[in-house]
């Protein structure tokens, strides 16, 4: 008789763990970026510090998951919804701050959610099918730049406080997170092309 296997929830877990991060991060935001007075570089380095681990998290599930052989269609699902949570409320943050606007524009983080939520729901269906929807090499690049973008610019404040945004820094920040926008775009018409060619191998192989 064969060996009932065990899913251990502790990827998942760890995974919905990463959610505590927002609130965390919106509350620091409504006591400190007040838009009069330039936060202090403990604020900056707060958020840093909560977003970092969040982040961190991401690689520990997925380890576990393999680890425990604990890999499920649920977790598929729920892991990029995590990272896509956390990472667009900062981004929504920062858009909205008087002091990282010029880095973070709103047209960029426009374009990031409407692609986030548009590819979202094309995952779920494609798991309802069963088709293999995982992340590409683009994707995962979306994501790792969208990170990297964020801590930097969090970084830079905390080290440098507002004099940041008169130096070269900046410029390379700002750039990091085009690129980051390129990715998003570009992953985005990926995945699109991806559902469309599977959806046609379907209908061919049930037509024969």
């Amino acid at each position: 008789m064969d060996e009932q296997r065990v899913i251990s929830p502790w990827p998942n877990i760890v995974s919905m763990s990463r959610l505590g991060a927002v609130p965390l991060i919106l509350s620091i935001y409504l006591l400190w970026f007040d838009g009069e007075n330039f936060p202090e570089s403990w604020v900056w380095w707060a958020v840093l510090a909560v977003f970092g681990i969040g982040m961190a998290t991401d690689v520990l599930d997925g380890y576990l998951a393999r680890r425990l052989d604990s890999v499920t269609v649920f977790g598929r699902m729920i892991d990029p919804l995590i990272d896509k949570i956390l990472i667009q409320s900062m981004l929504i943050l920062m858009a909205a701050s008087s002091w990282t606007s010029s880095l973070v524009p709103s047209w960029a983080v426009v374009l990031i959610l409407a692609r986030e939520v548009l590819i979202t729901g094309f995952r779920g269906y494609a798991e309802v099918q069963d088709i293999d929807f995982s992340a590409s090499s683009l994707g995962k690049g979306k994501t790792t730049s969208q990170t990297v973008a964020i801590l930097m610019i969090f970084g830079g404040f905390a080290i440098h406080g507002a004099s940041m945004a008169d130096m070269v820094y900046a410029d390379v920040c700002f750039w990091m997170m085009m690129l980051a926008t390129f990715l998003t775009v570009a992953s985005g018409i990926e995945y699109v092309v991806r559902l469309r060619n599977a959806l046609n191998q379907e209908e061919e192989s049930q037509s024969m």
